[in-house]
């Protein structure tokens, strides 16, 4: 699939998921960094095409809210909604930690997987800021953020 290139795919990396916070506010959760270290991987490796990374904040909170506590079990009670969602694409990151400006001044012994994913995770974080209000049940419409686009209700999509 990274050989010919010319393709466009997303792999959502384990953890990130909007979810509620101790205070009630919705924010992205941290990633894994191994995830997010294969998905690097994958396209940096030998024979590869040319990879982009693009940050993808999804506010999705409502559609489909997650258990209150992070479970890995079979059969869990999943309530999902109508409701709209968010989301946000970012400028291109670049992940090489040689050449990246988030690894520049980093101490010597520091891990540049985690140091990788602590840095996406801040870009999504703040990619999330501009969708946020999406998770506001009930709130009416959402103000577009600047080079923004709504999509227009198909006639087959109910008004609750």
């Amino acid at each position: 699939l990274l050989k010919g290139g010319g393709v466009c795919f997303g792999i959502p990396p384990a953890g990130g998921r909007d979810r509620r916070a101790a205070d009630g506010s919705i924010i992205p959760d941290k990633f894994d960094a191994a995830a997010i270290d294969m998905m690097r991987k994958l396209g940096t490796k030998k024979g590869a095409a040319k990879t982009h990374y693009y940050p993808l904040a999804m506010a999705t909170y409502d559609i489909m809210p997650p258990p209150a506590s992070k479970e890995k079990s079979v059969g869990e009670v999943r309530v999902v909604n109508f409701t709209g969602a968010g989301l946000s694409l970012g400028e291109e990151l670049d992940v090489d930690s040689t050449t990246a400006a988030w690894a520049q001044g980093l101490p010597e012994d520091a891990d540049m997987t985690v140091a990788l994913s602590d840095h996406i995770w801040a870009v999504v974080n703040e990619e999330y800021k501009a969708i946020e209000a999406c998770n506001v049940p009930g709130g009416g419409p959402v103000p577009l953020p600047p080079n923004s686009i709504r999509p227009v209700r198909p006639p087959s999509v109910p008004v609750f």
